[in-house]
C-alpha cells in the first residue's frame, strides 16, 4: 500500500500557465522572444493563472490534490536576471504559496523551467557563463530567505539532464555547431547547473534544515530492439548518458567515470570549491518525469557525449520516436508504456537508494468541449489507471520508496512548443492557439475519477 502521506499532485511551469508577461515589473525571458510557428501560440497569456490562481487552486482542492509543483519566473523576481529585486513578483508567489497552504495543498517550488531571463542570455550567453551562475546565487538567496519556512519541497531544475544532452531545447538559436563545439558548450552548461543545484541545497540547509531538495531528470526506459549484443550495448550506453549522467552527480556528488573518461580535452571550466560543493550537498530525493520508453538499435555507434545523444532527445520533440511493435502511441508519436514506469522506479531506487517522486506523467490529446461542456476522456483514465497500478506494483512488490505521483498538468496549459491543442489536464481551459475565447475552466470526466483515486490513496482505480 502507498503511505498515508503519499503526495498526489500536479506540475506546471510559469511560462506555460501564468501569462502577465509584461505586468508588475516582470522582465523578458528567452521564451518571450522565441520564433512562433504558424498556428502556434506565444506564452504571453498562457491560461492567465496570474489572475485566476485563486479560482484554479479551488479547483485543485476539489480535485483532491495534495501537492502542486510550479516554477518560478526568474524574470518576475529579477527583471534583468540580477541586480534590483522586483517586489511585486515575489509578492505574487507568496500569495500563491499562501493560497495553496490555506487549501491543504503542499507547495513545491521548481526554481528553473528553462525560461532564462533574456538579459542574462544577451549579456553573458546564458548558462555557459559563470556570471549567470553568480546571478542564480542571488536568486536563490532571495527565494530561500523569503519562502523556505513555508515550502518543504524544492527542485532546482526541471529535467536537468536536458542541460547535458539537449541544449538546443533550452537555448535560443545557437546556429550550427560542430560536435566538439556542442560537447564543450553542453559540458559548460551542465557543470554550471550542477553547481547551481548544489548551491540551492546548501542554502536550504542553512535556511530551513527540514526542507527537502531533490534533483529531477526526464527518464526514458530504453530497450534494445532485439537480442543483438550491439543493440543491448547501445541501450545501456544511451541510458547511461541520458538518464544516469545527471543522476550520478545529483545523488553521489561526483562525475561518473563514464563521463570523465569521455570528456578529456573538452572538460568544463571548474573553479576552486565547485566540486567540493557538489560532493557535500547531494539530493535528498530523486524526482523524474516519465512519458515514453525508447528503443535502441544496433546500427548506430553509440556514445555518452552530448553530441552522440542529441538525436535521441530531439526525437522527443519531433515525435519521430522509434516504433516499438509491442506498444501503442499517442497522437504525438509518444509510446504509451506503463511497464516502463516500473522499470524506471526500480532502476533509480535500486541504484541510488534514495526516495523517488514521479514529478510528471500524462498523455497529451486533442480535445474539444461537447454539448454538456465537458470531455469524455476515458483514454486519460485508462492511461493513468495503468500507470498508477504500475506505481503500486513497484512499491508493493519491488520495495521502492515513492513519495508521490504528480501529473502533467492537472489543468490544460500550453505545451513547451506553444500548442494549446496538446491537452493533458483533468480540467479544460477554454482557449485555442490564437483565440483566447473566454478562458473558462471545465471539469473533464477524468476529474471525478482522479478525485476517487486520491480519496482512496490509490486503492480505487
Amino acid at each position: 500500500m502507498l503511505k498515508h502521506d503519499f503526495l498526489w499532485g500536479g506540475s506546471v511551469s510559469s511560462m506555460q500557465t501564468e501569462g502577465a508577461w509584461d505586468l508588475d515589473g516582470r522582465g523578458p525571458s528567452i521564451y518571450d522572444v522565441r520564433k512562433i510557428k504558424a498556428n502556434y501560440s506565444d506564452w504571453k497569456v498562457g491560461i492567465d493563472f496570474y489572475h485566476t490562481y485563486k479560482e484554479d487552486i479551488q479547483l485543485f482542492k476539489h480535485l483532491g490534490l495534495k501537492a502542486y509543483r510550479f516554477s518560478i519566473s526568474w524574470s518576475r523576481i529579477l527583471p534583468q536576471g540580477e541586480g534590483a529585486v522586483n517586489e511585486p513578483g515575489l509578492a505574487f508567489y507568496e500569495r500563491v504559496i499562501d493560497e495553496l497552504i490555506a487549501n491543504g495543498i503542499e507547495p513545491m517550488i521548481c526554481v528553473y523551467h528553462f525560461d532564462l531571463p533574456l538579459a542574462l542570455y544577451e549579456t553573458y550567453g546564458g548558462w555557459q557563463s559563470k556570471q549567470t551562475l553568480k546571478a542564480w546565487k542571488q536568486l536563490i538567496d532571495i527565494l530561500v530567505q523569503r519562502f523556505s519556512s513555508k515550502v518543504k519541497y524544492w527542485i532546482p531544475f526541471n529535467e536537468q539532464n536536458v542541460s547535458y544532452c539537449g541544449i538546443d531545447l533550452i537555448s535560443p538559436e545557437l546556429g550550427p555547431l560542430s560536435d566538439e563545439e556542442k560537447d564543450k558548450l553542453s559540458l559548460e552548461i551542465w557543470h554550471n547547473t550542477n553547481v547551481a543545484g548544489a548551491y540551492l541545497r546548501q542554502q536550504l540547509r542553512f535556511g530551513n534544515p527540514k526542507a527537502l531538495s531533490g534533483g529531477m531528470i526526464n527518464y526514458s526506459a530504453i530497450y534494445p530492439e532485439d537480442s543483438n549484443p550491439k543493440a543491448v550495448l547501445n541501450a545501456s550506453l544511451l541510458s547511461d548518458g541520458v538518464n544516469h549522467a545527471s543522476l550520478e552527480v545529483m545523488a553521489r556528488g561526483q562525475y561518473p567515470n563514464f563521463i570523465t573518461s569521455a570528456w578529456k580535452g573538452i572538460e568544463p571550466t571548474i573553479l576552486a570549491g565547485e566540486l567540493e560543493l557538489i560532493q557535500e550537498y547531494p539530493v535528498d530525493f530523486i524526482g523524474f518525469s516519465y512519458y515514453v520508453s525508447r528503443v535502441a538499435d544496433s546500427s548506430r555507434n553509440q556514445g555518452v557525449l552530448p553530441s552522440q545523444l542529441s538525436w535521441f532527445v530531439e526525437r522527443i520533440i519531433t515525435g519521430e520516436i522509434e516504433k516499438n511493435p509491442y506498444l501503442e502511441s499517442s497522437e504525438w508519436g509518444w509510446t504509451i508504456d506503463s511497464t516502463g514506469l516500473r522499470l524506471a522506479l526500480k532502476d533509480i531506487y535500486y541504484r541510488y537508494h534514495l526516495p523517488v517522486m514521479i514529478m510528471e506523467s500524462g498523455i497529451g490529446v486533442k480535445e474539444h468541449l461537447n454539448e454538456e461542456k465537458t470531455i469524455d476522456d476515458e483514454y486519460r483514465i485508462e492511461y493513468f489507471r495503468a500507470h498508477i497500478q504500475t506505481l503500486k506494483d513497484a512499491v508493493n512488490y519491488d520495495g521502492v520508496e515513492c513519495l508521490g505521483f504528480l501529473t502533467w498538468a492537472p489543468i490544460d496549459i500550453l505545451s513547451s512548443k506553444g500548442e494549446m491543442k496538446k491537452r493533458y489536464g483533468f480540467i479544460y481551459a477554454n482557449r485555442e492557439e490564437k483565440d483566447l475565447l473566454d478562458l473558462r475552466r471545465y471539469k473533464k470526466a477524468s476529474f471525478a475519477w482522479f478525485r476517487k483515486v486520491i480519496d482512496s490513496n490509490g486503492e480505487i482505480l
